[in-house]
Order: structure tokens, then sequence, then C-alpha cells
């Protein structure tokens, strides 16, 4: 039961770090200036980012954390 606790662990790890990878490679589209939105401010996107980056390396350090524990 452990080895499959473990290796359900390591599989969301992978697939976080794909979420990860995409995210990045895909930020202009997601996190770049919007047509329909134009009064949006430089600080209410950073915001949005950093948010974003913060649930990701949140969901990792607590995938980690159970994964060693």
């Amino acid at each position: 039961m452990e080895v499959l606790k473990n290796l359900l662990f390591v599989a969301f790890l992978i697939g976080w770090i794909v979420l990860g990878l995409w995210l990045i490679i895909r930020s202009g589209a997601l996190f770049g200036l919007c047509d329909d939105h134009r009064s949006e401010s430089p600080g209410a996107r950073s915001f949005g980012v950093a948010h974003i980056v913060a649930v990701w390396i949140g969901g990792f350090a607590l995938g980690v954390y159970f994964l060693v524990n």
C-alpha cells in the first residue's frame, strides 16, 4: 500500500511539473495583454501571476512533503 501511495504522489508531481511547464510556455497568451480588458493594470496582471506561482509552489511542496513522509 505504501508503494502505491508513493507512486500516486510521484504521478501527481510529474503531472504538476507538466502543468507548470505548460503555464510557462503559454504565459504570453494566458497572462499577457487582453484586448477585452484594456483598463487592466500591469499590477493586476502581476498579482494574478504571483498568485498562480504561489499556488503551484505550494502544491508542489505539499506533494513532496507527503511523498517523503
